[in-house]
């Protein structure tokens, strides 16, 4: 094989053996951000649903939202994305990571968040 094909191939299998250990952190941060990106649209949603129940039905639904549905949200994507990342080879697992990652900024940029 070309020397040069070999040394990127080597770069990013070494790359994807840093990135491993540190998969479920990665899934997270994927999950997380899209929610801090989503997160007002979701609520918009959740407020235009309840908007007409009374003001203590209103309020109780909306905090339990807040502090459940997000935390359940959270807590089935990310082990979600953290399976997919898994899968990944070592040959792909830094390019899928960076990808995932500029992905996650192009969403956020289109929302006007950057």
């Amino acid at each position: 094989m070309d020397p040069v094909i070999n040394f990127f191939l080597s770069l990013l299998e070494n790359s994807s053996e840093l990135i491993r250990p540190y998969l479920s952190e990665v899934g997270l941060s994927l999950v997380a951000t899209l929610l801090v990106i989503y997160g007002n649209t979701i609520t918009t949603q959740i407020k235009r649903q309840i908007g007409s129940l009374a003001y203590l039905l209103r309020l109780t639904l909306f905090v339990l939202f807040c502090a459940l549905g997000f935390a359940f949200i959270t807590s089935f994507l990310t082990p979600l994305a953290i399976s997919w990342l898994a899968e990944a080879s070592d040959t792909w697992l830094a390019v899928i990571v960076l990808v995932a990652y500029y992905a996650v900024g192009v969403l956020a940029q289109r929302k006007g968040l950057i």
